[in-house]
């Protein structure tokens, strides 16, 4: 008997060298996963005043990371700044999931704070309360990020919010992977951001029918975005991760087989 996902093809849409975990996961179970970015993230130039936050980290309490994209651009311009990585000692870092909590090894340090809910939401419940009156807290953020977390944080902390990156339209896009949307010769699409489902749905625009789309969510926030637009996601994954992906694929396939 084969494989539960065997000869299935997956396409990610995942920015360029981000989707190595489900790439191995899936192909443990030879199934294929095709790599198809709709967003590429690059670094912002910063102006003055972010300059000067970097200069003056010790007047802030707290650094959150909501993404490993935020935690990678911002220690990039901390080590242009003073050619390490170190950080204030008081200065307690506050990290949504464990895949960001682990980049922090790269750079000599460790969370105070990890929250491993799947939502903005779940990270203000638990963060709030860790949170004294008055204390600073920086966030180094994408053009695109949310301001869920910062808008309830700042009812009792001065919170600053510093784009390091953006998320863009790649300027090339996988042929191959395209043309096997187009002609239907594919399992399932996997979007990780609401950002890559716009720019899915912009690519197609009037060369298929989206609502035949078979689209696999990492979470709730890209779920949302999906039926924002009319359409309805296959699977939204329970844990926004690549092994939560990969669960929500394989059960998808077993209740099938039942």
């Amino acid at each position: 008997m084969g494989k539960l996902l065997e000869n299935r093809i997956f396409i990610s849409t995942r920015p360029s060298g981000q989707s190595a975990e489900l790439e191995t996961l899936l192909s443990e179970e030879s199934a294929t996963l095709i790599t198809m970015p709709t967003i590429e993230i690059r670094p912002l130039p910063l102006d003055e005043f972010a300059w000067e936050q970097l200069k003056n980290l010790v007047s802030f309490n707290w650094i959150v990371f909501t993404s490993p994209n935020g935690l990678r651009f911002f220690f990039a311009r901390l080590f242009d700044l003073q050619n390490h990585y170190g950080l204030p000692e008081h200065l307690k870092i506050a990290v949504v999931g464990k895949k960001t909590a682990a980049s922090l090894e790269c750079y000599g340090t460790s969370a105070s704070f990890i929250n491993l809910g799947n939502t903005a939401k779940d990270f203000v419940i638990d963060f709030s309360h860790r949170v004294a009156p008055g204390e600073r807290i920086l966030f180094p953020i994408g053009n695109l990020a949310r301001s869920v977390i910062e808008d309830e944080i700042s009812k009792k902390a001065d919170c600053t919010r510093l784009l390091f990156y953006e998320t863009v339209l790649p300027e090339t896009l996988n042929d191959e992977a395209f043309q096997l949307i187009l002609n239907d010769q594919y399992d399932m699409i996997v979007l990780t951001s609401p950002s890559s489902c716009k720019n899915l749905l912009h690519l197609l625009s009037g060369k298929t029918d989206p609502a035949k789309l078979r689209l696999v969510c990492i979470g709730q926030t890209t779920s949302t975005e999906v039926i924002r637009n009319g359409l309805e996601p296959l699977i939204t994954a329970g844990t926004a991760n690549s092994q939560g992906i990969f669960t929500a694929i394989q059960n998808y396939f077993q209740k099938k087989q039942l």
